[in-house]
């Protein structure tokens, strides 16, 4: 067992040998997978399932081989059984997701310069993250997902998306043929219970926009400009990306059960500086622009086509990123046993 010394010439005395060899004993070792076990795994991610690993530590939580983990606190597990929910197996899901570029890594951009490929890779980030939970979830007879607790990143053009939550059970009613997914907490969802609301899905609204900078923006944010003035070209086109981001938001509701609204909705935006690479005979979405023998004008910029045919334009990179929690409306007052049940059955 290899030390940790504050000298170079320290050498571990016989007591802390002896100690080395006892929690050589005491600790589990644990070894890497073999590669016949990770091809394994990666044909299961390619057919859709889940890994064998994970299967095996499902059923084993719910054939009591191994103690049940919860992502609920105290208070969430007290409610929890005022309602009669008993929670079954802590649930996870990942996936790591590389958005489409050209050869020097830089993404492509559609004719209206959004970036199609990465709003997709969060899509498919979040939905192969969700499926693989519920696969879980499912594996273990549960009803629902509660306190799902969601974390996405973007190195470059990679998405990530993990998810952790908590696979439950509703007392003497049937599983549905998928698990619901509520990013609630235990004590949100008993509340929605109490008024006739249940939490159904988790919902993601996004969209990525590159705005070329023209003479009007390049103006009022030149530093010879002394007047308080906004930004109007840049708010036109963030208003849009939201809007676009929350269209997207409604259609992944949709692609579920129904959805009558939103709660605990969280908005994240970006807008940072970059330089859009535009090619001599293209043609994109802004009408504004006039395409030239020798050039590009955008709003009254001239940008010229250097010798590989390519003008530099400066630019604004949009993103809009919204997620939150659909929850369906299903009957009034606390809901009863049969009325659970009843819903759960019409989503087979």
């Amino acid at each position: 067992m290899p030390w940790f010394r504050k000298n170079k010439g320290d050498t571990p005395s016989a007591n802390e040998v002896q100690l080395s060899r006892a929690l050589q004993q005491t600790f589990r070792q644990y070894t890497a997978e073999t590669e016949q076990q990770m091809q394994r795994d990666r044909d299961a991610l390619d057919r859709g399932r889940i890994p064998e690993a994970a299967e095996l530590r499902v059923k084993r939580t719910v054939n009591r081989e191994l103690p049940w983990m919860s992502t609920l606190d105290i208070a969430d597990l007290y409610l929890a059984d005022e309602i009669r929910m008993t929670p079954l197996v802590q649930v996870t899901g990942s996936c790591y997701f590389q958005a489409a570029t050209d050869m020097n890594g830089r993404l492509y951009l559609d004719s209206n310069y959004d970036a199609a490929n990465l709003v997709h890779a969060y899509y498919r980030a979040k939905n192969d993250a969700v499926e693989r939970m519920s696969q879980e979830a499912s594996l273990a007879g549960a009803h629902a997902i509660v306190d799902a607790a969601f974390k996405f990143s973007r190195n470059q053009t990679v998405v990530e998306c993990s998810v952790i939550g908590t696979a439950v059970q509703f007392e003497g009613v049937r599983p549905g043929k998928t698990p619901l997914v509520s990013p609630l907490s235990g004590e949100e969802f008993y509340k929605l219970l109490q008024v006739g609301w249940i939490p159904v899905n988790y919902c993601l609204g996004y969209h990525w926009h590159c705005m070329p900078v023209g003479y009007r923006t390049r103006s009022i944010s030149s530093l010879w400009n002394f007047l308080n003035q906004e930004l109007t070209p840049v708010v036109e086109r963030f208003s849009d990306t939201r809007r676009y981001a929350i269209q997207q938001m409604v259609a992944d509701a949709r692609g579920g059960p129904r959805v009558d609204g939103f709660v605990g909705v969280s908005v994240k935006t970006e807008i940072e500086e970059t330089e859009l690479r535009i090619y001599a005979g293209y043609r994109g979405g802004y009408g504004a622009f006039n395409m030239m023998g020798n050039g590009i004008t955008i709003d009254g910029s001239f940008y010229p086509f250097g010798n590989e045919g390519v003008a530099e334009v400066p630019a604004y990179n949009l993103e809009f990123f919204a997620t939150g929690a659909g929850i369906a409306r299903i009957g009034t007052g606390r809901l009863t046993k049969e009325a659970l049940g009843t819903y759960l059955s019409s989503l087979n």
